[in-house]
């Protein structure tokens, strides 16, 4: 799990440092972002704040154990992904098949 800090306090922000310092990475390198504000990002988006996925006042077990799950939401999602796609690069090489049946057929 890496994750990109980007909160607006700077409490909070220092915090998460300190409980997440083995686990930080780049926006670029990240798995996602751990932020107190609503932003929009190309990576998932771990909200902590009170309509977010965790609430504050929270303890670094807490912490822990919310970004795991949230962690885990996402691969699953990943993997239901990877099974659509599966399912459509199937049926486009079954459709393409049967095309090439038909012109083989057709040119004889």
């Amino acid at each position: 799990m890496k994750a990109f800090i980007d909160c607006d306090c700077e409490i909070l922000q220092k915090t998460l440092e300190l409980f997440l310092k083995d686990r930080a990475a780049s926006a670029q390198d990240c798995d996602f972002v751990i932020s107190d504000e609503l932003q929009s990002s190309a990576k998932p988006l771990f909200l902590i704040g009170e309509d977010g996925d965790l609430a504050l006042p929270f303890s670094k077990n807490t912490l822990l154990s919310r970004l795991a799950d949230f962690q885990g939401e996402l691969k699953r999602d990943l993997s239901e992904y990877d099974t659509t796609e599966a399912e459509i690069c199937a049926l486009f090489d079954e459709f393409k098949a049967k095309i090439i049946e038909i012109l083989r057929r057709q040119n004889g």
